[in-house]
């Protein structure tokens, strides 16, 4: 039975103990929270959806559902916000969240997915070592999400920008990832473009997908592929806050493109 029809049939029953009916009330002002935060992400409305997350997370620190949405939120407008110190400030209340959120439940792909995406977003503002060591728990963290659901499209995306950063390391720090790992991970280009593949096909509408596997594609100088994915990604119609984003990085991608097609 889920939550909301349990909820339904302890407020009809009587008669209902204080406590009980006093619990249902409470979830049942989580449940309406997290529906209006899901309704202004719908009109793209970040603020308020994050807002409406934290006011919910407020009112049940330990319900799941609330805590990794209010951590994806984090992530969203670590993503938007220009100011560095708060890109990381929010980076770092995601991080938390999330490992809250898995703490919750284990044996679900979204609170994985998104320490995976929290702790990847840390490591761009770490040096080159540390970069490496945080990217060990997003492989995991990605692995153990598509573990539990590979359908969770976000972990394939994660693993795929993954394998192209660790793929695309410089000299030095490939060695130190050699000695961290025991001998560098089996990161490559190729399967930075598979791992992004079945991340569209399991989410074709998902602007940031397309464009990272355009990226992609670019890196490995596939320059017609890359030109017609990251085309594709400019006409497609915006389904997320951070579409707007990404839609950016595909005409700064575009232009290195460009001058190599025939």
């Amino acid at each position: 039975m889920s939550r909301s029809a349990l909820i339904a049939l302890v407020l009809i029953v009587a008669p209902v103990p204080g406590a009980i009916l006093t619990t249902a009330v409470a979830e049942t002002a989580v449940i309406r929270t997290l529906a209006a935060g899901d309704a202004a992400l719908a009109q793209f409305d970040l603020d308020r959806a994050l807002n409406d997350y934290r006011t919910a997370h407020e009112q049940a620190p330990d319900d799941y559902e609330a805590t990794w949405k209010l951590a994806r939120a984090l992530t969203d407008k670590s993503t938007l916000t220009k100011d560095r110190n708060e890109q990381k400030q929010y980076c770092v209340e995601a991080e938390r969240l999330a490992r809250a959120a898995v703490n919750l439940k284990p044996d679900d792909s979204k609170g994985h997915a998104y320490l995976a995406v929290a702790v990847g977003k840390l490591a761009l503002y770490e040096g080159g070592k540390r970069k490496v060591e945080l990217g060990n728990e997003v492989k995991r963290e990605a692995q153990r999400a598509i573990k539990l659901n590979d359908k969770e499209d976000l972990a394939w995306h994660v693993l795929g920008v993954w394998n192209r950063e660790m793929a695309e390391l410089n000299w030095f720090l490939r060695k130190f990832a050699e000695m961290l790992y025991g001998k560098f991970p089996s990161a490559s280009l190729d399967k930075a473009v598979q791992d992004l593949q079945r991340a569209r096909e399991l989410a074709p509408k998902v602007v940031p997908h397309t464009v990272e596997l355009g990226v992609t594609l670019a890196d490995l100088h596939r320059w017609q592929e890359a030109n017609d994915m990251l085309e594709k990604a400019l006409a497609m119609p915006k389904a997320w806050v951070t579409d707007e984003y990404y839609w950016d990085i595909a005409r700064q991608n575009l232009t290195r493109v460009k001058p190599h097609l025939r």
